[in-house]
């Protein structure tokens, strides 16, 4: 990251100095935990939401274990609130809706809200028949525009 001292204290043109320079490009970090995210989000956020408290020793062991499974679900670090609001309200949206249309739709593999409510809207527009093949026979009350 920096030369050694010598060679910083030294005026120019003064010695043999060698400079070292390191420059790191974490662009390939980046994509690479982008990826990473995007194939283990859904394990991450189980872990997270299966957490048992019987599974540790005190309320401290048991906050810190979930504050670190949240960050590898949610990965602050590299997404904007906007964006961990959208996978939280995204969650819920998934968690509400009747277990048949849930089920089908998590198998979608929506990646925003935008797309989830899509996916309903067009399910509710099929005929019954049609919804009963790609949903698991969805009783026609659950699925009503």
């Amino acid at each position: 990251m920096a030369a050694p001292l010598e060679a910083q204290d030294q005026a120019p043109g003064e010695g043999e100095g060698l400079l070292i320079v390191k420059v790191e490009d974490s662009s390939w970090e980046q994509e690479s935990a982008q990826h990473e995210d995007g194939r283990d989000s859904e394990a991450c956020r189980q872990r997270f939401r299966q957490f048992c408290y019987g599974d540790v020793h005190g309320p401290h062991e048991a906050f810190s274990q979930l504050w670190e499974l949240c960050c590898r679900w949610l990965r602050p670090e590299l997404r904007t609130k906007e964006q961990i609001l959208e996978l939280l309200v995204l969650e819920q949206f998934l968690t509400v809706l009747p277990g048949e249309i849930q089920g089908w739709v998590r198998e979608q593999h929506p990646g925003s809200g935008e797309e989830a409510v899509a996916l309903v809207e067009d399910l509710q527009k099929q005929p019954v028949k049609a919804w009963r093949q790609g949903v698991n026979s969805v009783s026609p009350g659950l699925v009503s525009g």
